[in-house]
Protein backbone atom coordinates (compact mmCIF):
# COMPACT_ATOMS: atom_id res chain seq x y z
CA UNK A 1 0.00 0.00 0.00
CA UNK A 2 1.38 3.62 -0.84
CA UNK A 3 1.82 6.12 1.68
CA UNK A 4 -0.97 7.97 -0.37
CA UNK A 5 -3.62 5.29 0.19
CA UNK A 6 -2.92 4.57 3.49
CA UNK A 7 -3.37 8.64 4.31
CA UNK A 8 -6.40 8.51 2.52
CA UNK A 9 -7.62 5.45 4.08
CA UNK A 10 -7.08 7.32 7.74
CA UNK A 11 -8.37 10.20 6.54
CA UNK A 12 -11.79 8.54 5.46
CA UNK A 13 -12.37 6.78 8.80
CA UNK A 14 -11.47 10.04 11.22
CA UNK A 15 -13.81 12.36 8.82
CA UNK A 16 -16.33 9.31 9.33
CA UNK A 17 -15.62 9.55 13.87
CA UNK A 18 -15.74 12.94 13.78
CA UNK A 19 -18.18 14.26 11.53
CA UNK A 20 -19.90 17.56 12.88
CA UNK A 21 -20.70 15.59 16.19
CA UNK A 22 -17.28 16.89 18.11
CA UNK A 23 -14.79 19.44 18.11
CA UNK A 24 -11.60 16.77 19.32
CA UNK A 25 -12.09 13.18 18.70
CA UNK A 26 -8.34 11.32 20.28
CA UNK A 27 -7.31 7.89 20.16
CA UNK A 28 -8.24 6.57 24.07
CA UNK A 29 -5.19 5.21 25.68
CA UNK A 30 -6.63 2.67 27.58
CA UNK A 31 -6.88 5.07 30.43
CA UNK A 32 -7.63 8.45 29.06
CA UNK A 33 -7.68 10.59 26.00
CA UNK A 34 -4.45 10.07 23.63
CA UNK A 35 -2.56 13.18 22.91
CA UNK A 36 -0.64 11.40 20.18
CA UNK A 37 -3.67 11.05 17.36
CA UNK A 38 -6.27 13.77 17.56
CA UNK A 39 -8.66 14.79 15.07
CA UNK A 40 -9.15 18.24 15.69
CA UNK A 41 -12.38 20.38 13.34
CA UNK A 42 -11.39 24.31 13.39
CA UNK A 43 -14.06 25.58 15.91
CA UNK A 44 -13.88 27.70 18.56
CA UNK A 45 -14.06 25.14 21.29
CA UNK A 46 -11.15 23.46 19.82
CA UNK A 47 -9.14 26.52 19.53
CA UNK A 48 -10.07 27.18 23.00
CA UNK A 49 -8.49 23.73 24.26
CA UNK A 50 -5.45 24.24 22.28
CA UNK A 51 -4.72 27.86 23.59
CA UNK A 52 -5.43 26.22 27.39
CA UNK A 53 -3.39 23.41 27.00
CA UNK A 54 -0.33 26.48 25.41
CA UNK A 55 -0.83 28.54 28.40
CA UNK A 56 -0.89 25.63 31.14
CA UNK A 57 2.55 24.75 29.40
CA UNK A 58 4.11 28.19 29.30
CA UNK A 59 2.86 29.12 33.27
CA UNK A 60 3.34 25.80 35.16
CA UNK A 61 6.08 25.53 37.12
CA UNK A 62 5.76 22.08 36.45
CA UNK A 63 7.10 20.28 33.33
CA UNK A 64 3.93 18.42 32.14
CA UNK A 65 4.14 15.92 29.17
CA UNK A 66 1.45 16.56 25.82
CA UNK A 67 -0.56 13.62 27.52
CA UNK A 68 -1.01 15.15 30.46
CA UNK A 69 -1.69 18.73 29.29
CA UNK A 70 -4.36 17.62 27.11
CA UNK A 71 -6.34 15.32 30.23
CA UNK A 72 -5.56 18.59 32.65
CA UNK A 73 -6.92 21.13 30.15
CA UNK A 74 -9.72 18.63 29.56
CA UNK A 75 -11.16 18.80 32.51
CA UNK A 76 -10.54 22.03 33.18
CA UNK A 77 -13.04 23.21 30.21
CA UNK A 78 -15.54 21.00 31.51
CA UNK A 79 -15.66 22.07 34.76
CA UNK A 80 -16.09 25.71 33.14
CA UNK A 81 -19.62 24.38 31.09
CA UNK A 82 -17.75 25.56 28.03
CA UNK A 83 -19.25 23.00 25.64
CA UNK A 84 -16.41 21.06 24.25
CA UNK A 85 -17.69 18.55 22.33
CA UNK A 86 -15.05 15.12 23.16
CA UNK A 87 -15.20 12.08 21.44
CA UNK A 88 -13.19 8.84 21.10
CA UNK A 89 -12.09 7.29 17.86
CA UNK A 90 -13.15 4.03 17.49
CA UNK A 91 -11.04 1.80 19.45
CA UNK A 92 -11.11 -1.30 17.18
CA UNK A 93 -9.58 0.91 14.55
CA UNK A 94 -7.48 3.45 16.60
CA UNK A 95 -5.05 1.88 19.49
CA UNK A 96 -1.97 2.76 21.47
CA UNK A 97 0.42 0.43 22.38
CA UNK A 98 -0.75 -1.23 25.41
CA UNK A 99 -4.38 -2.54 23.82
CA UNK A 100 -2.89 -3.42 20.23
CA UNK A 101 0.38 -5.36 21.08
CA UNK A 102 0.41 -5.74 24.90
CA UNK A 103 -3.69 -7.24 25.79
CA UNK A 104 -3.88 -8.84 22.37
CA UNK A 105 -0.64 -10.62 22.94
CA UNK A 106 0.62 -9.47 19.16
CA UNK A 107 4.34 -10.32 19.85
CA UNK A 108 5.38 -10.13 16.15
CA UNK A 109 3.62 -9.64 12.61
CA UNK A 110 1.27 -11.45 12.06
CA UNK A 111 1.15 -14.62 9.32
CA UNK A 112 1.47 -13.96 5.82
CA UNK A 113 -1.39 -13.73 4.01
CA UNK A 114 -3.53 -12.47 6.90
CA UNK A 115 -6.55 -10.53 5.58
CA UNK A 116 -8.36 -7.85 7.55
CA UNK A 117 -12.12 -8.74 7.57
CA UNK A 118 -14.33 -5.68 8.17
CA UNK A 119 -17.21 -7.31 9.39
CA UNK A 120 -15.43 -8.27 12.52
CA UNK A 121 -15.41 -6.00 15.26
CA UNK A 122 -11.79 -6.62 16.67
CA UNK A 123 -8.47 -4.77 16.32
CA UNK A 124 -7.45 -6.67 13.22
CA UNK A 125 -8.33 -3.67 11.14
CA UNK A 126 -6.61 -1.75 12.94
CA UNK A 127 -5.88 1.91 10.93
CA UNK A 128 -3.67 3.56 13.18
CA UNK A 129 -1.30 2.32 16.05
CA UNK A 130 0.17 4.72 18.70
CA UNK A 131 3.44 2.76 19.49
CA UNK A 132 3.37 4.44 23.15
CA UNK A 133 3.32 2.10 26.62
CA UNK A 134 7.07 0.97 25.91
CA UNK A 135 10.11 3.04 26.76
CA UNK A 136 13.22 4.40 25.06
CA UNK A 137 12.92 4.86 21.64
CA UNK A 138 15.24 2.28 20.52
CA UNK A 139 12.99 -0.09 21.59
CA UNK A 140 10.04 1.90 19.81
CA UNK A 141 11.93 0.97 16.74
CA UNK A 142 12.57 -2.64 17.24
CA UNK A 143 9.15 -2.98 18.04
CA UNK A 144 7.51 -1.16 14.98
CA UNK A 145 10.63 -3.48 13.20
CA UNK A 146 9.37 -6.70 14.52
CA UNK A 147 5.88 -5.64 13.19
CA UNK A 148 6.82 -4.83 9.51
CA UNK A 149 5.92 -1.15 10.38
CA UNK A 150 9.08 0.52 9.73
CA UNK A 151 9.64 1.75 6.33
CA UNK A 152 13.02 3.86 6.55
CA UNK A 153 15.81 2.12 5.18
CA UNK A 154 18.46 4.82 6.10
CA UNK A 155 22.15 5.14 4.40
CA UNK A 156 23.30 1.93 5.64
CA UNK A 157 20.59 0.02 3.51
CA UNK A 158 19.10 -1.67 6.54
CA UNK A 159 16.54 -3.33 4.23
CA UNK A 160 17.51 -3.21 0.58
CA UNK A 161 21.80 -4.11 1.24
CA UNK A 162 22.62 -6.27 -1.50
CA UNK A 163 26.35 -7.09 -0.28
CA UNK A 164 25.87 -7.17 3.49
CA UNK A 165 25.74 -11.31 4.39
CA UNK A 166 23.56 -12.46 7.85
CA UNK A 167 23.17 -15.62 9.63
CA UNK A 168 20.69 -16.72 11.85
CA UNK A 169 19.45 -19.53 13.94
CA UNK A 170 16.78 -21.20 16.34
CA UNK A 171 15.63 -21.28 19.67
CA UNK A 172 13.67 -24.23 20.30
CA UNK A 173 11.01 -24.28 22.37
CA UNK A 174 11.05 -25.72 26.31
CA UNK A 175 10.47 -28.99 26.91
CA UNK A 176 8.90 -27.68 30.17
CA UNK A 177 7.38 -25.15 31.26
CA UNK A 178 9.43 -21.76 31.27
CA UNK A 179 12.43 -21.59 34.37
CA UNK A 180 14.78 -18.47 34.13
CA UNK A 181 17.18 -21.03 33.70
CA UNK A 182 15.60 -20.90 29.47
CA UNK A 183 15.97 -17.28 29.46
CA UNK A 184 19.83 -17.20 30.59
CA UNK A 185 20.04 -20.30 28.36
CA UNK A 186 18.98 -18.62 24.93
CA UNK A 187 20.76 -14.87 26.30
CA UNK A 188 24.00 -17.09 25.95
CA UNK A 189 23.14 -18.17 22.53
CA UNK A 190 22.69 -14.93 21.54
CA UNK A 191 26.40 -14.01 22.55
CA UNK A 192 27.76 -16.48 20.96
CA UNK A 193 25.49 -15.76 17.42
CA UNK A 194 26.69 -12.28 17.97
CA UNK A 195 30.49 -13.48 18.61
CA UNK A 196 29.94 -15.42 15.55
CA UNK A 197 28.60 -12.32 13.47
CA UNK A 198 32.11 -10.69 14.71
CA UNK A 199 33.97 -12.52 13.34
CA UNK A 200 32.56 -13.25 10.00
CA UNK A 201 31.23 -10.16 9.77
CA UNK A 202 27.55 -11.41 9.40
CA UNK A 203 24.75 -9.34 10.67
CA UNK A 204 22.67 -11.76 13.17
CA UNK A 205 18.87 -11.88 12.58
CA UNK A 206 17.24 -12.70 16.01
CA UNK A 207 15.77 -15.65 16.71
CA UNK A 208 12.36 -15.63 18.49
CA UNK A 209 12.90 -16.06 22.56
CA UNK A 210 11.02 -17.54 25.22
CA UNK A 211 9.28 -16.01 28.63
CA UNK A 212 6.17 -16.35 30.73
CA UNK A 213 4.92 -19.38 32.49
CA UNK A 214 3.86 -20.86 29.36
CA UNK A 215 7.14 -20.22 27.58
CA UNK A 216 5.35 -17.95 24.72
CA UNK A 217 7.41 -17.16 21.62
CA UNK A 218 8.57 -13.16 22.43
CA UNK A 219 10.68 -10.42 21.07
CA UNK A 220 14.53 -9.57 22.74
CA UNK A 221 12.18 -6.64 24.41
CA UNK A 222 10.65 -9.29 26.42
CA UNK A 223 13.86 -10.50 28.15
CA UNK A 224 16.46 -7.22 27.44
CA UNK A 225 16.63 -3.63 27.41
CA UNK A 226 16.71 -2.51 24.00
CA UNK A 227 18.75 0.63 24.50
CA UNK A 228 21.47 -1.01 26.45
CA UNK A 229 21.57 -3.71 23.68
CA UNK A 230 21.45 -0.83 20.72
CA UNK A 231 24.30 1.20 22.25
CA UNK A 232 26.78 -1.38 21.74
CA UNK A 233 25.29 -3.42 18.85
CA UNK A 234 22.91 -1.38 16.68
CA UNK A 235 23.23 -2.31 13.27
CA UNK A 236 24.74 -5.45 13.86
CA UNK A 237 21.40 -7.39 14.49
CA UNK A 238 18.16 -7.54 12.67
CA UNK A 239 14.92 -8.19 13.99
CA UNK A 240 13.48 -11.76 13.62
CA UNK A 241 10.91 -10.44 10.69
CA UNK A 242 13.46 -9.19 8.73
CA UNK A 243 13.09 -11.67 5.63
CA UNK A 244 10.13 -11.13 5.45
CA UNK A 245 10.10 -7.06 4.79
CA UNK A 246 8.93 -6.34 1.37
CA UNK A 247 12.10 -4.25 0.95
CA UNK A 248 14.72 -6.88 1.62
CA UNK A 249 16.10 -7.95 -1.83
CA UNK A 250 14.71 -11.36 -2.89
CA UNK A 251 18.46 -12.82 -3.40
CA UNK A 252 18.98 -12.49 0.50
CA UNK A 253 15.54 -14.24 0.99
CA UNK A 254 16.03 -16.93 -1.15
CA UNK A 255 19.64 -17.48 -0.51
CA UNK A 256 19.81 -19.35 3.07
CA UNK A 257 22.32 -21.98 3.52
CA UNK A 258 21.83 -25.31 4.78
CA UNK A 259 21.28 -26.06 7.89
CA UNK A 260 24.86 -26.20 9.64
CA UNK A 261 25.24 -28.00 13.51
CA UNK A 262 28.22 -26.92 15.56
CA UNK A 263 28.30 -30.41 16.13
CA UNK A 264 30.05 -31.31 12.85
CA UNK A 265 32.80 -28.74 13.23
CA UNK A 266 35.26 -31.42 14.50
CA UNK A 267 35.12 -30.10 18.50
CA UNK A 268 35.49 -33.03 21.03
CA UNK A 269 33.23 -32.37 23.65
CA UNK A 270 31.31 -35.04 26.53
CA UNK A 271 27.34 -34.30 26.32
CA UNK A 272 27.87 -32.69 29.84
CA UNK A 273 30.21 -29.91 28.70
CA UNK A 274 29.90 -26.99 26.80
CA UNK A 275 30.88 -26.94 23.63
CA UNK A 276 34.02 -24.58 23.19
CA UNK A 277 34.82 -23.70 19.84
CA UNK A 278 37.92 -21.32 18.71
CA UNK A 279 38.05 -17.98 16.55
CA UNK A 280 40.18 -20.34 14.30
CA UNK A 281 37.40 -23.20 13.80
CA UNK A 282 34.87 -20.72 12.84
CA UNK A 283 36.91 -19.04 10.07
CA UNK A 284 38.47 -22.31 9.11
CA UNK A 285 34.36 -23.85 8.85
CA UNK A 286 32.58 -20.92 7.73
CA UNK A 287 34.68 -18.53 6.44
CA UNK A 288 34.39 -18.78 2.59
CA UNK A 289 30.87 -19.72 2.68
CA UNK A 290 29.02 -17.16 0.49
CA UNK A 291 25.27 -17.71 1.27
CA UNK A 292 23.40 -15.09 2.03
CA UNK A 293 22.46 -16.29 5.18
CA UNK A 294 23.98 -18.78 7.21
CA UNK A 295 21.12 -20.95 8.91
CA UNK A 296 22.59 -22.31 12.71
CA UNK A 297 20.40 -25.26 13.79
CA UNK A 298 21.23 -24.50 17.69
CA UNK A 299 23.60 -22.09 19.55
CA UNK A 300 23.20 -23.09 22.98
CA UNK A 301 25.85 -24.59 25.71
CA UNK A 302 28.03 -22.98 22.73
CA UNK A 303 30.69 -20.69 23.75
CA UNK A 304 33.16 -19.28 20.74
CA UNK A 305 36.78 -18.59 22.33
CA UNK A 306 38.30 -15.51 20.89
CA UNK A 307 41.86 -14.28 20.83
CA UNK A 308 43.71 -11.52 22.36
CA UNK A 309 43.69 -8.87 19.59
CA UNK A 310 42.85 -5.53 20.34
CA UNK A 311 39.53 -5.77 18.83
CA UNK A 312 38.82 -9.19 20.00
CA UNK A 313 38.85 -7.75 23.80
CA UNK A 314 36.88 -4.62 22.65
CA UNK A 315 34.24 -7.22 21.25
CA UNK A 316 34.12 -9.31 24.86
CA UNK A 317 33.92 -5.85 26.65
CA UNK A 318 30.99 -4.68 24.67
CA UNK A 319 29.33 -8.55 25.44
CA UNK A 320 30.06 -7.42 29.13
CA UNK A 321 28.22 -4.26 29.19
CA UNK A 322 25.40 -4.51 26.28
CA UNK A 323 23.01 -7.34 28.26
CA UNK A 324 20.63 -6.13 30.30
CA UNK A 325 17.25 -7.59 31.62
CA UNK A 326 14.11 -5.79 31.45
CA UNK A 327 10.36 -6.56 31.17
CA UNK A 328 8.59 -6.15 28.15
CA UNK A 329 7.74 -2.30 28.57
CA UNK A 330 11.54 -1.56 28.95
CA UNK A 331 10.22 0.20 32.14
CA UNK A 332 13.31 -0.53 34.10
CA UNK A 333 16.70 -2.85 33.64
CA UNK A 334 18.24 -4.46 36.31
CA UNK A 335 21.73 -5.99 36.11
CA UNK A 336 23.91 -7.49 33.57
CA UNK A 337 22.64 -10.92 31.83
Amino acid sequence: MSIVSARNIVCLYVCQEVAATADVAAMWNSLVYNSGFVAVRPTRNSERLYRTMKSMTIESATKYDDQQVLYRAINLLRKQNTGLRLTVLNENRFLCGRDYFEKQRRWFAPNDGHNCDETKQDSSCAVVVHNNWIFTKAAKVYRFREHLMWMYDGDDQYYTSNTRLYMTYVNQAPKQHWTAAVVESEISALKTAMTIGYLLNRTVILPRFHNGSEAFERPLNAILHIGSFDKYFAGHYRENSFLRHPKVPPDVKSGLSEKLAVDNFGVTHTPRQRMKISDTVIGRQLGEMRDKVLMFENLHDVQVLLGKRSSDIAFINKTHRAFFRSEYNQKTSSAIA
